[in-house]
């Protein structure tokens, strides 16, 4: 089974420049779920990843964590004030800043056990799928693999 057979192409793409908020508040409103956001040229071509993960270590710095921890941020609001005030300091910055160029990929041809192997491999959710040219196409994630897996076993 080809990983073309199994991808999926509703994507969270995006331009280098793009403000984190923005993307942000994309999330908020998503009915689907997503893990990465992939960072793309003007002809949709792969430049990077950047992963949840990625955007809740920005969210939710360790410094923040660090007065949590030490009772200096005492209750919800006092919190969500800290990290409100965070936010407020990266908004505008461009979401290529955070992108990961080095993010694994596959190609649509490729036979799905190579995604899972990457996948396993780099411990990562899901794995962009782009074509010769570099143009992203899809997505395949653990879950699409499993799936695929249960039907079919």
């Amino acid at each position: 089974m080809l990983i073309s057979d199994i991808m999926r192409t509703t994507l969270i793409k995006v331009r280098p420049e793009a403000p984190i908020g923005n993307v942000l508040i994309w999330y908020g409103g998503m009915a689907h779920v997503f893990r990465n956001t992939y960072v793309v040229d003007h002809c949709d071509r792969l430049l990077g990843v950047v992963t949840i993960h990625t955007f809740l270590s920005v969210i939710v710095p360790p410094t923040v964590t660090a007065r949590a921890k030490a009772g200096e941020l005492d209750g919800r609001e006092e919190l969500l004030d800290a990290l409100r005030q965070n936010m407020g300091t990266l908004s505008d910055t461009p979401v290529g800043t955070l992108m990961d160029a080095d993010y694994p990929f596959a190609h649509p041809e490729d036979l799905f056990v190579m995604a899972n192997e990457l996948i396993v491999e780099k411990g990562i959710n899901a794995l962009p799928v782009i074509d010769p040219n570099g143009v992203l196409v899809g997505e395949i994630t653990r879950r699409m693999i499993l799936h695929f897996l249960v039907q079919n076993l």
